[in-house]
Order: C-alpha cells, then sequence, then structure tokens
C-alpha cells in the first residue's frame, strides 16, 4: 500500500468517494440497499465532519461524524457512558474499498475521527450490522464495548430487520 495520507474531506472529493463506496457496496453489499443519491447519502443531516484516506490520491476509505441520535440503540448507548444523547457522537459510513483492506486504513480512520476536534468531548458510539463480520471484529479489536444489540429500526432489501450491534468507545 502506498502511503496514506488521512484528509478532511471536501466536496471536491465527492466524485471519487462515491466511486469508493460502489466497490464497498458491489463487494460486500454495504450499503445494503444503494442509495438514490449517494451524495446525499455521505451528507446526512447531522453530520458534523467526514475524512477520506487516499493512497496516492486515490480514495480508498472514508468515515465520518454524525448527531449520534440516530444510531440504533441509542438510549442504551447514553445510559451506558452516563450522558445524555447529546454527550455522544456518532462514527457513520466507515468504509475502505477491498484491494485496500488489510493495511490498517479503517483503524487509521478510527483514530482519526477519536482525536478531531469537532468531536468536542463528546463520546463516540457507532452502530453496525451484527452478523460477526470484520467490522464487528476491528471494533473489539479496538477496544469498542458492545452495550447493546437487537433488530435495527430499518429494514435490508430483504424487507427483514437485520440485528445490530452498539459499541461505544473506550476513550
Amino acid at each position: 500500500m502506498p502511503d496514506l495520507l488521512i484528509a478532511q474531506r471536501h466536496s471536491a472529493h465527492l466524485d471519487r468517494v462515491v466511486e469508493a463506496l460502489r466497490q464497498v457496496h458491489e463487494s460486500d453489499g454495504y450499503p445494503m440497499v444503494w442509495p438514490d443519491d449517494p451524495v446525499a447519502w455521505l451528507t446526512p443531516a447531522g453530520w458534523i465532519g467526514a475524512w477520506v484516506a487516499l493512497a496516492d490520491g486515490v480514495v480508498v476509505g472514508h468515515v465520518m461524524l454524525v448527531a449520534a441520535d440516530g444510531v440504533e440503540h441509542i438510549e442504551e448507548l447514553a445510559a451506558a457512558a452516563r450522558t445524555s444523547v447529546t454527550g455522544l457522537a456518532g462514527v457513520s459510513r466507515l468504509f475502505v474499498t477491498p484491494k485496500a483492506r488489510g493495511s490498517r486504513i479503517a483503524s487509521a480512520l478510527l483514530e482519526r475521527v477519536e482525536d478531531t476536534p469537532t468531536r468536542r468531548g463528546r463520546r463516540l458510539v457507532l452502530d453496525v450490522v451484527d452478523d460477526c463480520g470484520p467490522a464487528v471484529r476491528l471494533y473489539e479489536r479496538l477496544g469498542w464495548v458492545r452495550v447493546a444489540s437487537g433488530p435495527a429500526a430499518w429494514t435490508g432489501p430483504d424487507g427483514v430487520r437485520p440485528r445490530t450491534a452498539a459499541y461505544l468507545c473506550p476513550r
């Protein structure tokens, strides 16, 4: 893997981020349903900041920080963190392109979010489809604490509510 740069995402990155997301979707089915407007999906209401991983100018990963009120199992997360929902920030839209995996890019993106000033002292939380896959293993290896799990508030393309797990950042 060439030298990696984690940079704040700008509007000029969005076309390349959408292309990276398309690669992830075609490889892994994330997101489960391809959005009608991928740029809007990457800029949801309540987003606080976003970062890209660049290798030789190519977008190979992405992560964003959002208001936590849309995270699954948010009440359980707030209780575990001993704070209100406004005391939390959600990690969202984290993905790494298939060819760039195994290079610790996801870990680097998470570290960047953990160190960002836009976090403003809020405790980080996230939710993930609870399929015992690579994302679940990554969060647990990095020390994130599983707080809750259960059916999602949304349905997948098959009409079924997948099981999700909610995690609290250890720091």
